[in-house]
């Protein structure tokens, strides 16, 4: 089963209109989140990775995964995502889990 992970930054409502999160299409052409991020895994193979990623989010904007596994059924892996903010930025992220067509 292939997984992905990515982290998202939808519309910031206090109060859902609807049910679930909103993205833009197109996004605003603004930042909404600039930041580092720090992904620790296990890949495919087992093996501990760490990748630090700086991120600049535009409001609404839908984005590629951060991260894609292969996983057999029943297995279970620990994905730490650490997110250090800097002071321009504005929650919320959202991280999503998908399941991914093959």
């Amino acid at each position: 089963m292939r997984c992905s992970l990515t982290l998202e930054t939808p519309l910031k409502e206090d109060r859902l209109s609807e049910k679930g999160i909103k993205f833009r299409k197109p996004s605003l052409d603004f930042p909404f989140f600039r930041g580092t991020l720090r992904l620790k895994y296990s890949d495919d193979q087992g093996k501990q990775q760490t990748r630090y990623l700086h991120l600049w989010h535009r409001t609404g904007q839908v984005l590629d995964p951060l991260l894609k596994l292969d996983l057999k059924p029943g297995t279970q892996i620990k994905v730490q995502l650490d997110v250090i903010y800097p002071p321009d930025s504005t929650p919320p992220q959202v991280v999503t889990i998908k399941t991914l067509e093959n």
